[in-house]
């Protein structure tokens, strides 16, 4: 199971870059566009605080620098492959959400949710992309396959 989500969140982290790439090239990105990508690199973090057992200094909708996304993912990414390397996908975290809320989850259900979250958001850059870039990135995992 740890190989398969290696290779989902490669593909992640590729697909990731394209839209990155796109919003960097952009003349005038859209300000929306800019705050869902940072949506997406703080709910990894902060999921990867909750799995490392980390303390989270990362708000859910802090807008990052352009110029500091890459590495953030970069950094997101290494953090993604320790957990994979490391940690069975059957274990359990015990945490607290930004409410304060208590739940439960195994790291295949929150690496999951990650997976799902980010293609979600993702969709969303792209649309607010169309009509600023002469190309849309194309982030299909099947294009990531081939």
């Amino acid at each position: 199971m740890n190989q398969y989500y290696k290779n989902l969140f490669e593909h992640e982290y590729w697909a990731n870059l394209k839209v990155l790439e796109s919003i960097i090239h952009s003349s005038t990105p859209p300000q929306r566009a800019i705050e869902i990508f940072s949506h997406i690199i703080a709910a990894q973090r902060i999921w990867l605080d909750r799995i490392m057992a980390k303390k989270n200094e990362v708000r859910v909708w802090e807008v990052f620098d352009v110029n500091i996304m890459l590495e953030l993912l970069e950094i997101n990414f290494a953090d993604i492959n320790k957990v994979i390397k490391k940690e069975e996908m059957g274990q359990l975290i015990a945490y607290h959400n930004t409410k304060g809320d208590s739940f439960t989850n195994t790291i295949s259900e929150i690496f999951s949710h990650l997976l799902l979250h980010s293609a979600y958001h993702r969709g969303q850059v792209v649309i607010l992309l169309k009509g600023n870039i002469e190309q849309l990135p194309m982030t299909d995992y099947i294009l990531f396959k081939r």
